[in-house]
């Protein structure tokens, strides 16, 4: 309606030969950005340009209950399926092997992404924390040890788990280099067989891992004994790494969908519940 006034007035100012005049409309930007125009920014600069439908992971072998070599299944293991599903993607393969071999197969992209890769490793892109890891010391409370700090346990025999010097942190690293009755395997059912066996004082262990083998074990060995457990590292947070940036970015994207969604507390929770130890295999 009003366009349809503006043109006739147009019109017969034109034939009356009197000139109309059009009002000039600026339009000032305004002083400052939207918060969410970074934001969205960001978010769109992370994302890979191609999207990625698959990816193949390596991770330990010894790893449940976070992952199982021989079935899908585990805390972490569902907490990734879920991630990658809430964007369209999905596990290609995951590639069980000793920790540095683990990281050598992404280093030389025979796989896209480490599980668990340690810090700063060179070359690699890494994404937020998927989960996190209680890493602790764990001995037969009978006997006693007075182990209440890292230099406490230059006193007794200490197991480790395979490249643990590169996870806990410079004081651990220094001490455990240092130490004459210090050693790592990558079996870490072995650990606790060899704690509750006698071979061993102690061992450095994840919480979770500990108490699934001290299940699974408890049909074979007296694993019902007191233990104590001294919590001498922080939580650590547990990233995934890839070699190329850009599923890096994607999986992180996942990640962040995951930790926002009612999905990430409750597998955390079934696994609180004990619903990830064994029930009739032993492996």
């Amino acid at each position: 309606m009003k366009f349809g006034i503006l043109l006739l007035l147009v019109t017969l100012s034109s034939s009356m030969g009197y000139p109309f005049a059009t009002a000039t409309v600026v339009v000032t930007p305004p002083e400052q950005k939207h918060p969410l125009v970074d934001q969205h920014a960001a978010y769109f600069q992370q994302m890979p340009t191609t999207p990625i439908k698959q990816v193949s992971f390596s991770t330990s072998n010894s790893i449940a209950p976070y992952f199982f070599a021989d079935q899908p299944q585990g805390v972490q293991y569902d907490l990734l399926v879920a991630a990658l599903k809430l964007e369209g993607m999905h596990i290609k393969e995951i590639v069980h092997a000793p920790n540095l071999r683990a990281q050598r197969l992404v280093q030389s992209k025979k796989v896209d992404c480490m599980i668990n890769t340690p810090d700063n490793v060179q070359g690699l892109f890494y994404t937020q924390s998927l989960i996190e890891y209680q890493n602790s010391v764990f001995y037969i409370t009978k006997n006693k040890l007075a182990i209440h700090e890292i230099q406490d346990l230059n006193n007794v025999t200490v197991l480790g788990f395979q490249n643990a010097k590169q996870y806990l942190g410079e004081e651990f690293k220094a001490l455990a280099t240092d130490h004459a009755n210090y050693s790592e395997i990558s079996n870490q059912k072995s650990q606790v067989v060899m704690l509750f066996n006698g071979h061993i004082q102690s061992v450095v262990l994840e919480q979770r891992i500990f108490e699934y083998y001290r299940h699974l074990l408890k049909d074979r060995l007296n694993t019902g004994v007191s233990v104590t457990e001294v919590p001498l590292f922080d939580p650590a947070e547990r990233k995934i790494a890839c070699h190329d940036k850009n599923t890096a970015a994607a999986v992180n994207h996942a990640i962040s969908s995951l930790k926002q969604s009612y999905q990430y507390q409750e597998i955390l929770s079934l696994a609180e519940q004990n619903n990830y130890q064994p029930t009739e295999h032993v492996n």
